[in-house]
Parts: C-alpha cells; sequence; structure tokens
C-alpha cells in the first residue's frame, strides 16, 4: 500500500544523545553510497563515541552497486544504496529497506568568470548539458535562463568566513529568500546568534535566531535592491543584480564513473524532463543518450571519477567544469575557496531554487513510499514553488534475521533516525525524516530480527 509522506527539516542545535540506547559490543560495518559518506561520518563517530560501539563506514565507500553487491556477498553488516535492489541484485537471505535521512543532489560548477553570480539552468538545458548537446558556456539556453532567472551577484563569494555560506534567488518578482548555512563546527558556535539580513538601499532589515543548520529569510526586492548578510554581526554576503556575461568556455562534464545511486536519482530525474530520453541506472554511462559511445566520442569533453569526493576535487580544480554531488560535498571550505558551487535548478513551478535542505523537504512532501520502504518522487508539482527537484533518499539494507550483529545495527538505525537525524542533518546537508516517513522508516527498523 502506498502512503503519502509528510516530510520537513528538523529545527534542532547539532547535539545528540544515544539516550537509551544499550551498550553493544558488537563491530558493525557498512559500505557503499557517496551520498551519505558525510553524514555517515559524523553519525557514526557520535555513535562510537556514546555508546562505547564500534561502527564504520567504508571510505570511500564504494557506491552503490558496491554496497548492493557486498551486501548480496555478505562482506558488510548493512548496505548502503540511494537506489533500488534490481532481481539480479537481491540476496537469498531475507532483507529489508531501512530509509534513514534524505536530501538534494547538488548540481555543482566552476566557473569563475560569473564573479559571484549564480548559475541558474532549466531543466531542459541541465539535461542539454549532461548529455554533452551544449558544449560551451555562452550557448544561448544558458544566457536564456540566466535572463529568466534574474540571479544576485554575490560580491562577498571568496569571503574567508570558514563553515558559513549564503545564497539568494527570488521567489517573485518582487520576493526573494535568502539562505544562510552553517557548518556543525559554525553552527555549535553561533546557535542562538542572530543572521540578519539588511537591504541598505532601503534602509531595512530582517533578521532570525539561529537554531539549526539552515537559517532562511524571505526580503522585498526592488530593482536597486542591496542586501547585506551578517552572522553575529560579521558580513558574510553581499548581494546585488548584475548583468552576468557567460564566457565563450568549453564545458567540463565531470560525472560518476563508479556504479551511483546518486547518479541513479539525477538520471531520474533527467528521465522524467526529457520524456524517457534519458534511462535509469547506476551508472552515467549508461544513462546519458547514446550511451557510452557517445560519450567516448566527445574524448576530454567528459571525465569520470570514482566517488563523490573525487568527483567534487576534480571539479573544484577545473574552471568550466559541471558535475552533481551531495550538497555537503559543494559547501566544504577548501572547495569553496577554489570556486566550487551549486547551481538553482527550475523547478515545475517555473522557479530557480538552490539545494538547501529547506528547498529538498519541500519537495519530499510530494513523495511515496511502497510496502518495502522504497520512496519514489513526484517531479510533477506545478504549484510547489519552494521545492528543489533534484533529491535523494539514502537506504541500510539490512538483514532480517535475529543475531546479535543485526541487533547492533538495528539499535544504531533507529538511533538516526530518532536523535541524530532530527539534530544534525540540516547542517551537514541533509533532511531528517519526519511525520509518516518516519514513522514508516522506524518500522522497517523493526522488522530487523523479527
Amino acid at each position: 500500500m502506498v502512503s503519502r509522506l509528510r516530510v520537513a527539516v528538523a529545527m534542532a542545535v547539532v547535539v545528540s544523545t544515544i539516550g537509551a540506547c544499550a551498550e553493544s559490543s558488537e563491530a558493525i560495518n557498512g559500505s557503499g553510497a557517496t551520498f551519505p559518506q558525510q553524514f555517515q561520518a559524523w553519525a557514526s563517530s557520535a555513535y562510537n563515541r556514546q555508546s562505547g560501539s564500534l561502527v564504520l563506514y567504508a571510505n570511500p565507500g564504494g557506491g552503490s552497486s558496491k554496497g548492493k553487491s557486498d551486501f548480496k556477498s555478505g562482506l558488510n553488516d548493512f548496505g548502503g544504496t540511494d537506489s533500488a535492489v534490481s532481481e539480479s541484485q537481491r540476496p537469498d537471505f531475507d532483507w529489508a529497506y531501512v530509509p534513514y535521512v534524505g536530501g538534494a543532489i547538488a548540481v555543482t560548477y566552476r566557473l569563475d568568470e560569473l564573479s559571484g553570480a549564480t548559475l541558474s539552468l532549466s531543466p531542459s538545458t541541465l539535461a542539454g548539458i549532461f548529455s554533452g548537446e551544449i558544449a560551451r558556456w555562452n550557448d544561448p539556453r544558458i544566457v536564456s535562463d540566466m535572463r529568466s532567472a534574474s540571479p544576485w551577484s554575490n560580491s562577498a563569494f571568496r569571503s574567508a568566513t570558514t563553515g558559513i555560506a549564503a545564497t539568494m534567488h527570488n521567489i517573485s518578482p518582487n520576493r526573494a529568500e535568502v539562505t544562510v548555512l552553517l557548518a556543525p563546527t559554525s553552527l555549535r558556535r553561533l546557535v542562538g546568534q542572530d543572521v540578519q539580513v539588511s537591504d541598505s538601499t532601503r534602509g531595512t532589515a530582517v533578521r532570525a535566531a539561529i537554531t539549526n543548520g539552515e537559517v532562511v529569510l524571505p526580503v522585498t526586492t526592488g530593482k536597486s535592491s542591496r542586501f547585506v548578510v551578517e552572522v553575529d554581526g560579521v558580513q558574510v554576503a553581499v548581494f546585488e543584480r548584475t548583468e552576468v556575461a557567460l564566457p565563450d568556455r568549453g564545458i567540463t562534464i565531470v560525472y560518476r564513473q563508479d556504479g551511483s545511486g546518486t547518479t541513479n536519482n539525477l538520471c531520474k530525474y533527467l528521465t522524467h524532463v526529457t520524456a524517457g530520453k534519458w534511462q535509469i541506472s547506476d551508472a552515467f554511462t549508461s544513462c546519458v543518450p547514446g550511451g557510452s559511445q557517445q560519450i567516448a566520442s566527445f574524448g576530454s569533453r567528459f571525465q569520470g571519477q570514482n566517488g563523490s569526493a573525487n568527483l567534487s576535487n576534480y571539479l573544484s580544480n577545473t574552471n568550466g567544469a559541471i558535475g552533481y554531488a551531495e550538497v555537503s560535498y559543494a559547501l566544504d571550505t577548501f572547495r569553496r575557496s577554489r570556486g566550487m558551487s551549486v547551481s538553482h535548478v527550475q523547478n515545475a513551478a517555473g522557479g530557480f531554487v538552490p539545494p538547501t535542505a529547506t528547498a529538498a523537504s519541500a519537495f519530499l512532501s510530494g513523495s511515496e513510499m511502497d510496502d518495502e520502504g522504497f520512496v519514489t518522487f513526484n517531479y510533477d508539482q506545478p504549484t510547489n514553488e519552494l521545492g528543489y527537484p533534484i533529491v535523494a533518499i539514502t537506504y541500510a539494507l539490512v538483514r532480517t534475521e535475529a543475531n546479535p550483529k543485526n541487533e547492533a545495527v538495528k539499535q544504531y538505525l533507529r538511533w538516526i533516525i530518532d536523535e541524530f537525524a532530527p539534530a544534525n542533518a540540516a547542517a551537514l546537508g541533509y533532511v531528517a525524516l519526519t511525520g509518516e516517513l518516519r514513522e514508516r522508516a522506524l518500522a522497517q527498523t523493526a522488522k530487523i530480527g523479527s
């Protein structure tokens, strides 16, 4: 039976306790999807420190395809995947999906000539870029998207402020939102302090207290507005409208070379927006129209990398490159200092939206979940102007047999869903599961040992 999900961003401080979770002497290990790599690194460290247990998640994880094959072969205690298990990948023992956190897939890029303006792309243009059809940054389709989005340029985009990023996007001709993102270390230091956005041309200001890793402030805009963003009195961004001149530079597409659930979810989106011209697969070269032969024909314009970290590192070192990864990779301070940024993507309501936790949560509210615990997304949301349309849910593949090691997996996943994710997901670039989705995810954990 399919049920409607209700997903919201948890408003919580980056603090987590094990609470009543029993200590376990069992060491457990996971491998697979790199989409949750940053999340797992923080979660397993906190769990081990506070519970006395030992949870390891392979770094690099190897990608969703490896997580599924390792799980089937008995090489891990739980598999990590962001994509469905196919018939050929199904184990010959009893198992279940446990969805435990979600998030946006960012379209990442480095284009120094934008000088602080944010790249904004429509679905058709995005598909054209990733298929190789659009080869240069000054292509008329990209120029048209940028003109439609009327982007805000951040003159302080090279700010030395560590662990804080800001983005601004339009909601309507006279309304916009400023979103401030705080990494966990910055959040711990600044929780309770104010974010203030001032329009220096009008002498107006709005502010809000920092309660979690993402603060969203609505503003009223005008043709000459200039917005100064401050966190605890320190300037972190200055947004103004500017004319964007796109360079006559070739586009380098950086894609996941390994089997990847992040790729799979990007391809689901591109399949939908191109009416089936793309395919759905963990392999990018199987998704793209024309397949691996088409990719090979483009030569060095396409660069494959294993894992989200390697993809993001290559991209941050290459001006003119575009790729895709979980948001936390793009928010890394070093990569940002090299010029890596995230694109705003046009949703079905026509808005160009950043890949924030709030925007991903708004989109996920229209998703559905089946009895196996697998979530499907609704890309047709023409009235959801706030939703970011390229998302993923990440899963643990678990054994349902009753034994001490599986019990340790069960405790760990319940703790993530109940405690760690609500307190930490937004700061880490993810979305905590709440409402009906959370309850059904917990019901999936109950299958372990059943």
